[in-house]
């Protein structure tokens, strides 16, 4: 799989970038940063999103690419976004609403959107990748993934807290190529990570330890919150494990 990481970082500022993936060119995972890194004809080329959840900045470029969709004339077929029946509803209701953002779900018009909400109840086949839902411990509803194809599988958690069903489903895995996991806060805040259902590297070392199997897998750590980025790879660095790497915004890689 070709992982083009458009956005990894838990929030914004200068030089970071809100979460947001292009896998082969044609599946976004996530869309906090997606306009201001894809041209025009990148983002021509999308065929089909999905969502790990409603907090604005796993969603928030949802609207500019409708935008440069519509107003690219191209007459772009429309893309279906998955996720659980409650983030639809999420988007439908505080987004696409036609006050916050104008209703894409119903522009150019009721035949032929945007966009098309789609709500996944466990997995489905998206071109030459098989996309597979798994409940973790976030936002309501919240949704990690595991993206095969005929070569392996990838893991996302999303932003999640303490989790098991996602583990328990690792642990079956025959052929896991890598796993990206959440590291929101450095240890000394893990309080206001368990309470906003986030990982800190403290649980980030205990989670890794419910993986039973793929010691050597690598584990791609992302969605740093740019104001204590500098302390958690310092955290990490310090642990010594070859395994967990930091992912930078803007890197290419192919799993």
């Amino acid at each position: 799989m070709k992982i083009r990481v458009l956005g990894c970082d838990g929030g914004e500022l200068k030089g970071y970038f809100p979460v947001a993936f292009l896998i082969n060119d044609h599946l976004l995972f996530e869309a906090g940063s997606v306009t201001s890194k894809l041209s025009l004809q990148e983002q021509l080329k999308i065929k089909e999103i999905i969502i790990s959840h409603s907090h604005l900045d796993h969603i928030k470029d949802l609207c500019f690419l409708a935008d440069n969709l519509f107003l690219s004339g191209a007459g772009h077929p429309t893309i279906p976004i998955y996720s659980s029946e409650a983030i639809l509803t999420d988007l439908k209701k505080n987004i696409f609403n036609g006050i916050i953002w104008p209703d894409v779900t119903k522009i150019p018009s009721l035949e032929h959107p945007l966009y098309q909400l789609r709500s996944i109840k466990s997995t489905l086949t998206l071109s030459e990748l098989k996309v597979e839902a798994i409940a973790v411990t976030h936002s309501h509803a919240a949704l990690g993934y595991i993206i095969s194809d005929k070569k392996g599988a990838i893991v996302f958690s999303g932003d999640t807290g303490p989790t098991e069903e996602l583990w328990e489903k690792v642990n079956t895995l025959k052929n896991l190529k890598a796993l990206f996991l959440e590291v929101s806060f450095p240890s000394g805040l893990a309080d206001i990570a368990w309470a906003s259902r986030h990982l800190s590297v403290e649980t980030v070392i205990r989670e890794i330890k419910k993986i039973k199997h793929h010691p050597t897998v690598p584990i791609y750590l992302y969605h740093l919150k740019p104001v204590y980025a500098q302390k958690i790879q310092a955290e990490i660095k310090k642990l010594h494990m070859p395994r967990l790497k930091i992912l930078k915004s803007g890197s290419l890689l192919h799993v």
